[in-house]
């Protein structure tokens, strides 16, 4: 199982540093960009609203792998705390903030009249006749 996280972290670290020389931004840039990206992605493959705690959750955890590599020493300059620190910080901001503004300005949208554990199927209600004009 080691190996394989290894051989996984050996392979992203080389994509990673191949991607930022092509695209020509700063690693700061790249982790804002990255997480917004795995954000929506992971929304539209969860079929999940990009407010979900379930997208955050993934952009999290695919920051931790990220990081666990720079700690490993395999990105010059990146093997410290404080710059693992600061990568978690630009990479899961706009991600919390799209949860917590999204839930607070874009309720989810409910049913008016039901109650909880009521459901919203009209099968559950009696057919009454429309009144006679």
């Amino acid at each position: 199982m080691n190996a394989l996280l290894q051989n996984m972290v050996e392979y992203w670290v080389g994509l990673k540093m191949r991607l930022v020389e092509a695209v020509g931004l700063t690693n700061d840039s790249m982790h804002i960009h990255g997480a917004l990206l795995i954000l929506f992605v992971a929304a539209l493959v969860l079929r999940r609203r990009p407010d979900s705690v379930w997208c955050w959750l993934i952009v999290f955890l695919a920051e931790l792998f990220n990081e666990y590599a720079d700690l490993n020493g395999m990105t010059p300059g990146e093997a410290t705390v404080e710059a693992a620190l600061h990568d978690i910080y630009n990479t899961m901001f706009w991600p919390t903030i799209i949860v917590v503004f999204g839930r607070l300005l874009f309720p989810r949208k409910s049913v008016i009249g039901t109650k909880a554990g009521e459901s919203s199927d009209l099968a559950d209600q009696t057919f009454e006749k429309p009144t006679a004009i």
